[in-house]
């Protein structure tokens, strides 16, 4: 007989647990109410839980993604539950597992939790989903990005008014997948209408294009690593791709031909950098 777990029990206890011994801690939990059980213990839990499941973030992304229920639907429908009534009530577990807990933990978040629900809490100043953005492992990132949509990426603000997708652009370790993963939840259009909620700076459009062209120009550096790349003291983003475009020309002639050369490159490049990003991206996985 399936016995519901002490609320006392010990952390060095939790390794031994069944899987059913665990998701009985969540369940206790839901119907008790919040702090029948430590927020501490539960993210703990939660971390054991997965562990026993999966070796990887990526092998728990990638089975679930593909609708296999290895929890057991009903389980997962009462992990969803536990998680919203703890964003109503502050999101304590939500936090403790975004901060303390490790990829494997964060990933089933992303995957079991309704995203909407960790939009509503509020820490600092921020929200759980701009945490979480910051805190996630970049291989399961464009999944979050995905599962996240249009309207939480573009419409929860912190307290600077900073939607959750420039969280994302802020971000130091942003590569290709991640702005494939924005162009599919995304148009040109849609990234020109998004800013920040006092409506001044850069767009969602101009920050994409910027880390487009920075990527790019990074892995042009590692295809020739004993080149040498002056600054270019230009704010403009137009005269930067100007100038590295016509760095990179071939021909030599009149300034005045080169400059209508680069031009023309540059708006090639620009006039729709979402399909540039699928065509690499494309191209990338044919190598392989």
């Amino acid at each position: 007989m399936l016995r519901t777990p002490l609320p006392n029990i010990n952390q060095s206890r939790l390794e031994d647990c069944s899987t059913r011994q665990l998701l009985a801690m969540f369940a206790f939990c839901l119907k008790e109410g919040p702090g029948s059980i430590g927020y501490s213990q539960l993210s703990d839990a939660w971390g054991v839980l997965f562990s026993k499941l999966f070796l990887s973030a990526e092998d728990l992304v990638d089975e679930m993604q593909e609708r296999e229920h290895r929890l057991g639907e009903d389980n997962e429908y009462m992990l969803r539950d536990f998680i919203k009534e703890d964003c109503l009530n502050g999101g304590a577990f939500v936090l403790d597992v975004i901060k303390k807990g490790g990829n494997i933990d964060r990933a089933a978040l992303i995957m079991i939790a309704d995203l909407g629900d960790l939009a509503k809490v509020e820490h600092k100043g921020t929200t759980a989903i701009h945490i979480l953005i910051d805190a996630c492992d970049k291989k399961v990132r464009p999944v979050l990005i995905m599962r996240a949509g249009k309207k939480l990426l573009s419409q929860v603000y912190d307290r600077n008014g900073i939607p959750v997708l420039f969280s994302v652009f802020g971000l130091t370790d942003l590569g290709m997948p991640d702005l494939g993963a924005i162009s599919q939840v995304f148009t040109q259009d849609d990234l020109q209408r998004i800013m920040p909620k006092n409506r001044t700076g850069k767009s969602a459009w101009e920050a994409f294009a910027d880390v487009a062209i920075s990527l790019r120009n990074k892995g042009s550096r590692e295809k020739h690593p004993f080149a040498v790349y002056h600054a270019i003291k230009s704010a403009s983003m137009k005269g930067v791709v100007t100038r590295q475009a016509l760095a990179g020309s071939d021909k030599a002639g009149p300034d005045t031909g080169r400059m209508t050369g680069a031009s023309e490159r540059y708006a090639s490049m620009m006039s729709n950098p979402l399909d540039n990003i699928g065509n690499t991206m494309r191209k990338s996985q044919g190598k392989r």
